[in-house]
């Protein structure tokens, strides 16, 4: 697993978690929903700037994010 693709499941996982739509978040971070649906499917990999972004629309901080996204990357067979 790559870490964009780490990232993806990540942001989906806290966000369903949350019971939180893509339109929810996106609107959080005053961006276009089609943004998170890409960053959430890997086809885009988020600027820094973005993480914090994300990490605040998910009530979450953004060393949380990180972690998780971390955590996800060490548990994922090595291919």
């Amino acid at each position: 697993m790559d870490l964009k693709t780490a990232f993806a499941l990540t942001i989906k996982e806290i966000r369903k978690e949350k019971k939180l739509s893509q339109d929810n978040v996106a609107n959080r971070c005053f961006c276009q929903t089609v943004i998170i649906g890409r960053l959430e499917t890997a086809q885009r990999e988020p600027k820094i700037s973005t993480i914090f972004k994300i990490a605040n629309a998910l009530e979450v901080s953004p060393d949380y994010l990180v972690k998780k996204v971390e955590e996800k990357l060490n548990s994922a067979p090595q291919e």
